[in-house]
Parts: structure tokens; sequence; C-alpha cells
């Protein structure tokens, strides 16, 4: 067998979690780690989310988000990246990837990115379940960058727009913003409510279906392939195209279904994915996969709006994939996390009221704890910042911030910051009980 074959199989199975390298030593089984934490509980009580009025929070969260990170002495479970990167391999990853760009780098660039990154997508892609071109990939400035160029092409003001609730707090903000109107699908245990969803396809007929399928983002639940199949399924029955973002695929501590777009025959689905959350958020590189009719469209869209992702930025996430230093790194990731998982689920069950729920999630960096109704979220959210402990408060994911009482907890976090900041958090909890 083939030396670089044997090689790329072990990146592989490292990327996965399965085995580990010792320098001078070889590689190593990973032992398995079990969590024996009582299983996911989530199924609230809620009905669909139709908004009326204003919602405008993301600007100031996203600053007060970002103004809490920069204070070391904060425990920061609002905040959902990834633990850095090693600065030294950073440092020699863009010396080499500026030698390789050479002169380029001072130039423009075509607006679908560099060649050489979307084939290595490509090949993470193919991995993931999905039969895609280098010509069918854009490369975004982020994955936001995406979900804009998507949400404006499909929607317009005073369309419907449905979204799973809770859902990514940015694509709300989006959608306000355009003046899209929205319809919340509550989520089950199992991802969104399917029977709920049919009845507004075929009372509203909504221009976009937005879908977190794997380690949702605000719950990090996980869907099954029934579901997505089901999904697909119904948007095919009503013609209605598919915004599916996957910004955490990656960082999965199991095996995770296809996306819904490898289960796409009909063009509808438009797949998006970032190296934000696997990698750093400072490069800002994101890339899609849309339909054929569609991409060219979006193509010129994102060329008038910025030319090109940065030929940089590109060149330092390429070399990172070619050198196997990014799947050294999510393997490293997604070992730290899980570990960190662990000890947030443990501290939950010691400090946390039998009253509250949570989920498991099987990856990712968040999970969902639901308190009791008639709680004072708000109020416990500042009681806890006061102690310099910051949570999401659970209704800046809902249309409307029309939610039950819940908190986002972010898991990247150092181990004796997740202790200490869900005693204190438990603490509050129970004092209002």
């Amino acid at each position: 067998m083939n030396k670089l074959t044997v090689i790329e199989a072990y990146g592989i199975l490292e990327a996965d979690g399965l085995v580990e390298a010792r320098q001078g030593s070889g590689y190593f089984v990973n032992k398995i780690q079990i969590c024996t934490a009582k299983p996911c509980t989530f199924a609230p009580a809620q009905q669909v989310i139709i908004p009326e009025g204003s919602n405008p929070t993301f600007f100031e969260t996203y600053y007060a988000s970002i103004d809490a990170h920069n204070h070391p002495d904060t425990i920061n479970f609002h905040f959902g990246v990834p633990a850095p990167a090693d600065l030294d391999d950073l440092q020699k990853i863009a010396r080499r990837s500026l030698s390789n760009i050479g002169e380029n780098v001072f130039n423009y660039d075509i607006p679908e990115g560099q060649l050489t990154l979307r084939k290595q997508i490509v090949q993470i892609l193919i991995q993931r379940g999905l039969e895609v071109s280098p010509e069918q990939l854009i490369i975004t400035n982020g994955s936001k960058q995406g979900m804009s160029l998507v949400v404006n092409h499909y929607v317009q003001p005073g369309d419907w727009v449905i979204v799973e609730s809770p859902t990514y707090v940015g694509i709300l903000a989006m959608l306000e913003n355009l003046g899209a109107r929205v319809i919340g699908i509550p989520m089950t245990g199992a991802g969104m409510n399917l029977e709920l969803l049919s009845q507004y396809l075929h009372s509203h007929r909504p221009r976009l279906i937005y879908t977190i399928s794997t380690l949702h983002n605000p719950t990090g639940i996980t869907t099954n392939e029934a579901h997505r199949r089901e999904l697909l399924h119904l948007a095919q029955q009503y013609s209605c195209p598919i915004l599916e973002d996957n910004a955490y695929e990656g960082l999965n501590f199991e095996p995770v279904p296809p996306p819904i777009k490898a289960l796409d025959q009909n063009n509808l689905v438009t797949y998006i994915g970032t190296f934000s959350k696997t990698l750093m958020p400072g490069l800002r590189v994101g890339y899609m996969v849309a339909p054929q009719e569609t991409h060219q469209a979006l193509l010129e869209r994102k060329f008038f709006s910025d030319f090109h992702t940065s030929t940089v930025t590109q060149g330092i996430v390429s070399e990172y994939l070619a050198s196997g230093h990014y799947r050294r790194h999510l393997s490293h990731l997604k070992s730290v996390h899980l570990d960190n998982r662990n000890i947030m689920l443990k501290a939950l069950e010691t400090y946390f009221p039998v009253t509250c729920s949570w989920t498991v999630p099987k990856g990712g960096v968040f999970l969902w704890v639901t308190l009791p109704e008639g709680v004072p979220l708000q109020e416990i959210c500042q009681r806890a910042a006061k102690k310099r402990v910051i949570v999401g408060n659970g209704a800046l994911f809902f249309p409307g911030k029309q939610s039950y009482p819940a908190m986002r907890l972010s898991f990247s976090a150092p181990p004796e910051d997740i202790e200490y900041g869900i005693m204190t958090l438990g603490e509050i909890v129970k004092s209002y009980l």
C-alpha cells in the first residue's frame, strides 16, 4: 500500500478522535470517553411564533459579548468560539502560505475563491457525504456572508421565512433588517416539529426554510437522517428552498448523518459551512454549495459586495489543510470540547435544581438549559453578570423574544471556569425556587 495513503488514513482517524499521534512513538488508539450524565430531556411546550414588531438586539448583544470576552476575569458562557490554534503553528503556516501565494497576494482574485482551497474543501465535504465539485463552491467571508447572499437572493420584504424556534440570533436580525416575516417552528428533541412545518408550508407558502441540522445553535441538537429526509420531502412538496447552515459541523464527537444537501435531488438546498468555528473566527473564511441554477446569481451578488475573499486568509486556511495541521487541531479541539461538555453536564447535575433540564449535544460548543416556568430569567442573567458569569439569555434566540425560560451555555471555557460558573449559576437559580 502507498505510504501516503496510510498517512492520510491515520490523519482521518486522528481527526475523528479515534487515534492520537505521539511524536517519535507512532499512533495510539484513544480511550473511549463515556458520558454518564442523564439523557437529554428536551421537550418544552411551545407554540408556533409569528412575531409582531421589531427585535433589534443582535448588534448590541454582539458588542456586549466581545466586550465580555476581552475581560480575562470573566467566565463567558455566551461566547461560542473554539480554543485558539497554536500561535507558533499559525506564524509558520502564515509564512509558508504567503510564500506559496507569491505576488498574487497583492492582486484582486476571482469571487468564487482560490481553486486550490476549493478542491481541499471538496475533499472534506465528500467525507461528509456530499457529491460536490470545486465549480459548485463559493468561498465567502465567513458563513454569515453566505447566509446574507442566500437570504437576499430568495427573500423580498414582506415574504414569509420559516426558522427553527429557538434559532441562531444572527438570522433573526438579518431577516428583520430585510423586512421579512418570520415563522418560528418549535424545536423538539428530534429537531424542528415537522407536523407544524407541514401546516405552515401549506398555509403561508414561505420563500425559504432556514435550518441547522447538525449541532444546532443554540440547543446543540443533531437531527437524524429520517428527520432530514422528511424535512426535505416537505420542502420539495411545496417547492420551498432550504438554507442549511452547519457552522459547527466537524466538531461532532461521534458520526453524524449526511447533510440535507447530500440528500437533495431537486436542487432546493444551499449548504453553508465555515472555518470560524473549527479553526479561528478572525480568518473569516466560509464556503457554500449552491444549487446550479442559483450559483451564478449568488456569485455575482458576492462580487458586487466585496469582489473576493482575502487571498491572505484563503492561503492560510489552504496551508492548514495541506500540511495536516487542521486535522490535528480539529482532533485536539474535539477532545477538549468533549471533556468540557462532560464537566459541564456533571456540574449541572451537581449544582442545578432537579426541575431544570438540558440537552446533551454530540459535539459543538453549546448546550441548552430549560428552567422552570415563572423564574425571572433576565434578573438571573443580570445577577450572574455581577458575579462575572455571562450567559446567553434564551429569549434572544426566539422570534420576537417570545420564549420559555432557558439559557444557552458554551462549554468552550476552561474546565475550572465551567465548574465555578455553573456552581454560581446554580446558586442563583435555586434562590428563586
